[in-house]
């Protein structure tokens, strides 16, 4: 399987266009990715968001270059993608803790993000319940908000639906008779910069109260992790990073644009912890699309 090789192309084309308009439709295209999945498994492997990566290598370099040369600091804003100085130096300030100015003095201590690698390590040795499934149309009810990189507009959700009373309103919605509360990632709504988020339910009916939204979500395969088990055995296992950096570079598949944690209701109104993480898939093609881009 050659997953880490189509990250390392990907993380290499970042690196070879650092000066350039960087669009992670072209950065996830390296990897044979969506750009949804090389996002989420970008921010858990290295604990940082992709926008964050190219942003701070960027600062970077800007420092090296300040104190190495007699480029103006307007000139130096200007290559790594400030519109002005002074947004330059606010973006300086942050990461280096000092302004633009003040790197040029002698003994002036800046930091440096260095390149990310694929590096050879020992990984696994575990269990990881899982199963695939092909599965028909189904239908979601719920609210939705829409993010950019990062979880704090889902999480921000959950806190919302559960104070004003929607989680509960979900679980008498519901046509399931489990009544599970669904947080459904959609990747099929990314526009280069946000998608879509839902706290939901299972729902196959036509109607639609109003404030609700509906999700069709089409027939696709979908693989179902077994993550209750998993967290009673092992409370301390991060369920997610093994999935996207154990499981996927050793299967056939990847993720395609959805996937959602199923969750158990307790109380009616709440769920009580992750009971299965689902996530659409699709054969993995990367060796055979490499091999392609490689003839004459």
């Amino acid at each position: 399987m050659d997953l880490s090789r189509g990250i390392q192309k990907a993380i290499q084309y970042v690196e070879d266009n650092m000066l350039s308009d960087l669009d992670v439709k072209d950065i996830a295209k390296k990897a044979y990715v969506s750009p949804f999945y090389f996002q989420r498994l970008f921010l858990l492997l290295s604990g940082m968001t992709l926008g964050t990566y190219i942003r701070n290598r960027r600062l970077s370099l800007a420092a090296v270059e300040l104190q190495s040369s007699d480029s103006k600091i307007i000139e130096i804003a200007m290559k790594y993608g400030y519109d002005t100085p002074e947004s330059f130096s606010r973006a300086f300030e942050r990461f280096h803790s000092i302004l633009p100015s003040a790197a040029r003095m002698k003994g002036a201590k800046v930091n440096m993000l260095f390149p990310l690698s694929i590096s050879l390590s020992l990984n696994g040795g575990s269990v990881l319940m899982y199963c695939i499934e092909e599965m028909k149309e189904f239908r979601l009810i719920g609210k939705a908000v829409r993010h950019g990189e990062g979880y704090d507009a889902p999480s921000q959700l959950w806190h919302q639906c559960h104070a004003d009373g929607t989680t509960r309103a979900l679980t008498g919605l519901s046509t399931s008779p489990g009544r599970e509360l669904i947080g459904l990632s959609d990747g099929s709504s990314f526009d280069g910069e946000t998608q879509l988020y839902y706290v939901a339910t299972f729902y196959d009916k036509d109607t639609i109260p109003e404030g609700y939204a509906v999700k069709d979500l089409p027939a696709r395969t979908w693989i179902k992790f077994m993550c209750r088990e998993l967290t009673e055995r092992h409370p301390e296992a991060d369920i997610w990073k093994r999935i996207y950096a154990e499981f996927f570079p050793a299967s056939d598949y990847i993720p395609d644009e959805y996937q959602m944690v199923v969750s158990p209701v307790g109380d009616g109104s709440y769920p009580e912890q992750m009971g299965e993480i689902w996530i659409e898939v699709k054969k993995n093609h990367f060796a055979e699309q490499e091999a392609e881009s490689c003839l004459p």
